[in-house]
């Protein structure tokens, strides 16, 4: 490019110093022999130019930084994103606690079903005595009516953890679980579902 003779020792456009030799002025980037509709083009870019830096700045501006002892969550976001932003709402009892163990429930009573329909409850930390005789065994008096019955023919017992059992009392017709003859004295541990027989004729099933 040739360079014009006699051209002023100032930029015409932004009237920077411009020195001899010199094609593009150091101030606006505009060359001196450039056309003037094409100058004022190029005078309008570093203003866009200024205003792209200026959002790149900001963009990449630090977080201001957090006071001490402030958790890294605490601060509120502020994304123009409206998607970044959950709100949940929480119906009354629909979160549920831990489910309730088995080790956790607490005991229940043992139920026993005697022959005439009658069901005697017997609670955790109690036990009852059965036989024929009503001042002995005045849990279920109905036994009384049972001549092949001892006199305290067995005893059945519930711990304070649920745990159930009988015991026989040395009855002369016998006490039997699940079909087998409990020596005198002698405990078998009871189960809802289970049967308890005393004597030949009085059948005893264990509910719950």
């Amino acid at each position: 490019m040739r360079e014009e003779t006699g051209a002023a020792a100032n930029c015409p456009h932004c009237g920077a110093d411009r020195r001899p030799g010199q094609l593009l002025c150091h101030g606006c980037y505009v060359p001196f022999s450039l056309p003037a509709p094409l100058a004022a083009a190029a005078r309008a870019e570093p203003s866009g130019s200024a205003s792209h830096e200026s959002v790149s700045a900001h963009a990449a501006r630090p977080p201001a930084p957090r006071a001490a002892g402030e958790p890294a969550d605490s601060r509120p976001r502020t994304s123009g994103h409206p998607d970044h932003t959950r709100v949940i709402n929480v119906i009354p009892g629909a979160l549920h606690g831990p489910a309730e163990t088995r080790r956790d429930a607490p005991p229940r009573a043992l139920r026993l079903r005697f022959p005439n329909g009658e069901i005697v409850p017997v609670e955790p930390g109690v036990r009852i005595r059965l036989g024929r005789d009503a001042q002995m065994c005045p849990a279920v008096k109905s036994l009384a009516g049972y001549d092949n019955l001892s006199r305290l023919h067995a005893v059945v017992g519930v711990e304070t953890d649920g745990s159930a059992w009988i015991t026989d009392e040395g009855s002369t017709n016998g006490t039997f679980v699940h079909g087998y003859r409990l020596a005198p004295e002698e405990r078998a541990t009871l189960r809802p579902g289970d049967t308890v027989r005393l004597a030949s004729d009085v059948t005893v099933n264990v509910l719950l």
